[in-house]
């Protein structure tokens, strides 16, 4: 049996202990913050006084971290994860971090003969209580099929994405799109209502008019035959329409950056030389 270990109880950390409580699964926890650790106690968790000490008496530990930093000094730090960690323990990074710092952590810990995997989560707290929650998972297949049961517990899915950073690659990639669209909508209601339409009648005709999105018809853009990605841009819509979008919104005097970037990248893509 694994003796699982949490660092960071937070929002999410909590939410994962939630989730482990309905799998009748104790784990000891820790985290700098007295609410956090008493949010962990309300989840069931055994309380500690450090990351080094929830590593000594943990099998698999997870960081449930936010940043860069925090993710280095609750692993590499004083009272860290390496410092109390056996031989053969398996530390899951879940933090949405950059891979350079997720395989930092893994050379720290192939000293001491510790395994790391990233595993990062894609949905918020309330998703995670409710069990919607998928984790991305980068690093070597073993140690993800070792982890797999522990995931299993706290989501509906666990997805192994390739070797060591590929989930933060993934997790990152994922949340630029949600990112993105929603950010390309607020440019398209700037020129708008620089176009004299309110901001709720462009907003209503977009939701009237709206088309299937993109990637419930994936094989109308993306070509990935021969292993290489062709864009099949159609007619008009890349090369012209979104050009001129471009074009009238800055005529209009809105502030539209990401509509001119992405005006310019569907003339390129079609293969056309851009005036913007």
């Amino acid at each position: 049996m694994e003796k699982i270990g949490f660092v960071g109880t937070g929002a999410m950390g909590s939410a994962l202990l939630s989730r482990l409580k309905l799998a009748n699964v104790v784990a000891t926890a820790f985290d700098i913050a007295p609410a956090a650790m008493e949010k962990a106690r309300a989840e069931g968790a055994e309380i500690t006084s450090s990351a080094k000490a929830v590593a000594q008496v943990s099998t698999i530990i997870d960081v449930v971290v936010r940043t860069d930093q925090e993710v280095l000094d609750c692993t590499l730090g004083s009272n860290g994860i390496l410092e109390g960690a056996a031989p053969g323990s398996l530390v899951l990074l879940h933090s949405t971090i950059r891979p350079t710092t997720t395989k930092k952590v893994a050379e720290a810990a192939a000293d001491k003969r510790v395994n790391v995997i990233d595993a990062c989560m894609t949905a918020v707290p309330s998703g995670v209580r409710q069990g919607g929650l998928t984790f991305l998972v980068g690093g070597q297949k073993t140690f993800f099929e070792r982890a797999r049961p522990h995931l299993l517990n706290m989501a509906k899915d666990a997805i192994h994405m390739g070797p060591l950073g590929c989930g933060n690659v993934a997790k990152l990639f994922k949340n630029m799109v949600t990112a993105s669209e929603a950010l390309i909508i607020y440019e398209a209601l700037q020129i708008a209502k620089a176009g004299g339409i309110s901001y709720q009648a462009a907003l209503d005709l977009m939701q009237k008019t709206r088309s299937p999105h993109v990637l419930d018809r994936l094989e109308m853009r993306f070509n990935l035959s021969g292993g290489d990605l062709k864009f099949t841009s159609g007619a008009n819509l890349y090369d012209k329409d979104l050009p001129l979008a471009a074009e009238v919104g800055k005529s209009l005097g809105a502030e539209i950056p990401v509509v001119e970037a992405l005006a310019k990248l569907g003339i390129r893509l079609n293969g056309g030389k851009c005036s913007i």
